[in-house]
């Protein structure tokens, strides 16, 4: 009875090595997932910083403009 108790718990601890083993992998896999995504999202926010800075150019270009115009009509 008891070699076999050796050989189950070997077993056992066999088992228990392989699952964490395969655990380990998905966790790393999800690391790498995540450092992707990471990467998009701040590729996303440097865009979206780039857009609003375009954006307030193009206000204060409107508003320089609409300076200009009303400088023209009060001088009519």
């Amino acid at each position: 009875m008891e070699m076999f108790s050796k050989e189950l718990q070997e077993l056992d601890r066999n088992t228990v090595q392989y699952m964490i083993d395969e655990m380990q992998d998905v966790i790393d896999a999800q690391k790498v997932d995540l450092r992707k995504q990471k990467d998009v999202i701040d590729s996303q926010k440097e865009q979206l910083r780039q857009k609003e800075s375009a954006l307030e150019d193009k206000e204060k270009e409107i508003a320089e403009l609409k300076a200009q115009l009303a400088g023209k009509a009060g001088n009519k």
